[in-house]
């Protein structure tokens, strides 16, 4: 699936990091969820280092020349297993489209587009946190349900 007519993709850069902070930050409040103060310097920064080093790799739908989609993927580091001993493993996110582009595929293209990098980089599985209105894409994409509930632990208010 590609993107539609009058869509191109593009390859983020360095410069595109104020960029993915902003879509970041409005893919949260779609979602309902706060944002912590100091967001706009830390996902800048971050984006700007990890596009850099190739930890993120990210793309950008483009109507007229103007963004209106992304996709990213992070690449983290796992012990690898017989099946997949490469020791690498890819987590989707940031799929955001801007509300008046919704509805045409942007989202569908551009996550297809980062897992299909995940493959020429030899990565052999990759997840990612579905927001409600992600999930039947997701599904539908082949994503299933993980069979091992992740844990969480905020080591900022944890005491030994």
């Amino acid at each position: 699936m590609g993107l539609p007519k009058g869509y191109t993709f593009c390859v983020a850069r360095h410069e595109d990091a104020a960029l993915l902070a902003r879509f970041r930050a409005a893919m949260f409040s779609d979602m309902g969820a706060p944002l912590e103060d100091g967001w706009k310097a830390c996902w800048t920064a971050y984006f700007g280092a990890a596009v850099m080093d190739r930890r993120y790799w990210s793309v950008l739908a483009e109507v007229e020349g103007v963004p209106v989609s992304c996709a990213g993927l992070m690449f983290f580091p796992m012990v690898p297993v017989p099946s997949d001993p490469g020791g690498l493993r890819a987590h989707v996110q940031g799929v955001y489209t801007v509300p008046e582009q919704r509805g045409r595929g942007l989202g569908e293209a551009l996550t297809r587009e980062v897992l299909a990098e995940a493959q020429r980089r030899g990565v052999k599985s990759a997840n990612l946190n579905a927001a409600v209105m992600g999930r039947p894409m997701y599904k539908r994409m082949g994503f299933e349900e993980a069979k091992a509930p992740e844990m969480r632990l905020n080591l900022g208010a944890w005491t030994e």
